[in-house]
């Protein structure tokens, strides 16, 4: 593969002078840039995008830590992410921790992967990323991010409870809201809601959504028409006429 100074060679011309043609700057002649412009496809000329960037300080990567890809809702975000990252011609470098492969749901609660996740942000900075997301795999409130990093971070689906780091979660209470609002704008009047567990975030703000609209629409709350769930247990919700 050549290189700027073989290109500009065998082109008889200075290799700021071939920058300049090949990152469209005004200042060369017609025939000089008609001439760089055919030789470096001659030549097959690829710009060193690497050594650029890192002598712009600029290397249009964002690194994405993912708890786990086999949860259901992370693949959607790396893909939304991946996508808007594209439009704007950056890359990322995901890094997939598989920690609901490893130890299933009981590190939701716990602390002791924030060193493993310390370490990964290290590595990416190492790979000069201009920020960083972190993705959970469960909706709550997580510090395994130094507030006192030194570039952008986002927490994506749980609460990093920093004013450092913003935190892009579900508005599960709107969610909710709008649902019981279909089912009253139907004619229904009792509406029963099968929860998640009892320390899920998701299910305690898709409660304050269905008590909201229970409210506006001066309908009394009733606790027998709420039962807790989960999805590995059977839930009844007695009919009561």
């Amino acid at each position: 593969m050549a290189t700027i100074k073989e290109l500009a060679k065998c082109c008889g011309v200075s290799v700021a002078t071939v920058s300049n043609i090949l990152n469209n700057k005004p200042g060369a002649s017609a025939k000089t840039r008609k001439l760089v412009l055919e030789m470096a496809e001659q030549l097959n000329y690829t710009p060193n995008i690497v050594a650029k960037n890192l002598k712009m300080q600029k290397t249009r990567s964002i690194g994405v830590i993912a708890e786990d890809m086999t949860i259901f809702s992370i693949p959607d975000i790396i893909d939304g992410i991946t996508d808007y990252c594209q439009k704007q011609e950056y890359q990322i470098l995901l890094t997939n921790l598989r920690l609901f492969k490893k130890y299933n749901d009981t590190y939701y609660n716990k602390d002791d992967y924030y060193e493993l996740v310390r370490q990964e942000i290290k590595k990416l900075m190492e790979k000069q990323v201009e920020g960083i997301i972190y993705v959970a795999a469960h909706e709550r409130v997580i510090h395994c991010i130094p507030d006192n990093l030194p570039i952008p971070a986002v927490m994506a689906y749980g609460y990093s409870k920093s004013s450092k780091i913003p935190s892009v979660v579900v508005d599960d209470v709107s969610g909710a809201a709008a649902i019981v609002k279909y089912l009253l704008d139907q004619g229904h009047k009792k509406v029963g809601v099968i929860t998640g567990k009892p320390d899920s975030l998701h299910a305690q703000a898709r409660l304050v959504g269905y008590q909201q609209v229970l409210f506006q629409n001066k309908i009394l709350y009733d606790p027998g028409l709420v039962a807790e769930g989960g999805l590995d247990k059977r839930v009844r919700i007695p009919l009561r006429r």
